[in-house]
Protein backbone atom coordinates (compact mmCIF):
# COMPACT_ATOMS: atom_id res chain seq x y z
CA UNK A 1 0.00 0.00 0.00
CA UNK A 2 1.44 3.60 -0.83
CA UNK A 3 1.29 6.44 1.82
CA UNK A 4 -0.73 7.97 -0.43
CA UNK A 5 -3.65 5.07 0.01
CA UNK A 6 -2.63 4.78 3.29
CA UNK A 7 -3.64 8.37 4.38
CA UNK A 8 -7.09 7.98 2.16
CA UNK A 9 -7.74 4.92 3.82
CA UNK A 10 -7.38 6.76 7.28
CA UNK A 11 -9.13 9.76 5.66
CA UNK A 12 -11.99 7.06 5.40
CA UNK A 13 -11.89 5.65 8.94
CA UNK A 14 -11.71 9.06 10.59
CA UNK A 15 -14.65 10.38 8.42
CA UNK A 16 -16.55 7.21 8.81
CA UNK A 17 -15.88 7.43 12.86
CA UNK A 18 -17.00 10.86 12.91
CA UNK A 19 -20.04 10.76 10.74
CA UNK A 20 -20.74 7.72 13.07
CA UNK A 21 -20.39 9.40 16.06
CA UNK A 22 -22.15 12.70 14.97
CA UNK A 23 -25.45 10.09 14.62
CA UNK A 24 -24.69 8.81 17.80
CA UNK A 25 -26.65 11.11 20.45
CA UNK A 26 -30.06 10.05 18.84
CA UNK A 27 -29.82 6.56 20.52
CA UNK A 28 -26.96 7.33 22.91
CA UNK A 29 -29.61 6.33 25.90
CA UNK A 30 -29.72 2.98 26.85
CA UNK A 31 -33.47 2.41 26.65
CA UNK A 32 -35.60 2.16 23.53
CA UNK A 33 -36.94 5.92 22.73
CA UNK A 34 -40.10 3.81 20.90
CA UNK A 35 -41.08 2.49 24.48
CA UNK A 36 -40.50 6.19 26.22
CA UNK A 37 -43.34 6.39 28.25
CA UNK A 38 -42.53 8.73 31.43
CA UNK A 39 -41.92 12.45 30.89
CA UNK A 40 -38.44 12.14 31.47
CA UNK A 41 -37.45 9.00 29.43
CA UNK A 42 -39.18 11.17 26.02
CA UNK A 43 -36.70 14.14 27.55
CA UNK A 44 -33.57 11.93 27.42
CA UNK A 45 -34.56 10.93 24.24
CA UNK A 46 -34.78 14.98 22.79
CA UNK A 47 -31.62 15.60 24.27
CA UNK A 48 -28.00 14.16 23.44
CA UNK A 49 -26.67 15.36 26.59
CA UNK A 50 -28.80 13.54 28.74
CA UNK A 51 -29.03 10.81 26.63
CA UNK A 52 -25.13 10.54 27.22
CA UNK A 53 -25.68 10.68 30.94
CA UNK A 54 -27.88 7.76 30.44
CA UNK A 55 -25.54 5.70 28.72
CA UNK A 56 -22.29 6.54 30.76
CA UNK A 57 -24.60 5.89 34.04
CA UNK A 58 -26.13 2.32 32.68
CA UNK A 59 -22.37 1.10 31.61
CA UNK A 60 -21.41 2.25 35.36
CA UNK A 61 -24.21 0.59 36.46
CA UNK A 62 -23.03 -2.78 34.40
CA UNK A 63 -19.59 -2.98 35.20
CA UNK A 64 -20.66 -2.77 39.19
CA UNK A 65 -23.34 -5.10 38.49
CA UNK A 66 -21.15 -7.40 37.00
CA UNK A 67 -17.99 -7.09 39.84
CA UNK A 68 -20.32 -7.82 42.85
CA UNK A 69 -19.73 -11.49 44.27
CA UNK A 70 -23.00 -11.76 46.49
CA UNK A 71 -26.68 -11.79 46.09
CA UNK A 72 -27.52 -9.31 48.45
CA UNK A 73 -25.04 -7.05 47.21
CA UNK A 74 -26.56 -7.60 43.47
CA UNK A 75 -30.54 -7.29 45.11
CA UNK A 76 -29.22 -3.62 47.01
CA UNK A 77 -27.64 -2.37 43.71
CA UNK A 78 -31.05 -3.29 41.52
CA UNK A 79 -32.96 -1.37 44.50
CA UNK A 80 -30.58 1.54 44.51
CA UNK A 81 -31.35 1.73 40.70
CA UNK A 82 -34.95 2.19 41.12
CA UNK A 83 -34.73 4.25 43.44
CA UNK A 84 -33.03 6.70 41.30
CA UNK A 85 -35.71 5.52 38.39
CA UNK A 86 -38.08 6.89 40.33
CA UNK A 87 -36.25 9.98 41.44
CA UNK A 88 -35.34 10.98 37.71
CA UNK A 89 -38.84 10.21 36.58
CA UNK A 90 -40.40 12.42 39.13
CA UNK A 91 -38.06 15.44 37.50
CA UNK A 92 -41.14 15.21 34.81
CA UNK A 93 -39.19 17.22 31.84
CA UNK A 94 -37.41 19.11 33.59
CA UNK A 95 -34.01 18.69 31.77
CA UNK A 96 -31.86 20.78 34.57
CA UNK A 97 -33.17 18.41 37.46
CA UNK A 98 -32.57 14.86 35.18
CA UNK A 99 -29.36 16.15 34.68
CA UNK A 100 -28.96 16.62 38.36
CA UNK A 101 -30.10 13.51 39.47
CA UNK A 102 -28.16 11.86 36.19
CA UNK A 103 -24.96 13.45 37.55
CA UNK A 104 -25.51 12.56 40.96
CA UNK A 105 -26.00 8.68 40.10
CA UNK A 106 -22.72 8.69 38.02
CA UNK A 107 -20.87 10.09 40.99
CA UNK A 108 -22.17 7.43 43.33
CA UNK A 109 -21.62 4.32 41.12
CA UNK A 110 -18.09 5.04 40.05
CA UNK A 111 -17.46 5.46 43.49
CA UNK A 112 -18.86 2.45 44.36
CA UNK A 113 -17.09 0.57 41.50
CA UNK A 114 -13.85 2.16 42.36
CA UNK A 115 -14.60 0.45 45.83
CA UNK A 116 -15.17 -3.18 43.93
CA UNK A 117 -12.07 -2.75 41.78
CA UNK A 118 -9.99 -2.57 45.01
CA UNK A 119 -11.25 -5.47 46.65
CA UNK A 120 -12.74 -3.29 49.44
CA UNK A 121 -16.40 -4.65 51.05
CA UNK A 122 -19.22 -3.33 50.03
Amino acid sequence: MTPKTQLLSLSAVVLASALSAAAAPAEAQAFNCRRASEPAERAICANARLGGLDQRMSRLYAKLMARLDRDDQRDGLRDYQMRFLSSRDSCGRDVSCIKGAYLDQIDVLASRLRYAENGWDQ
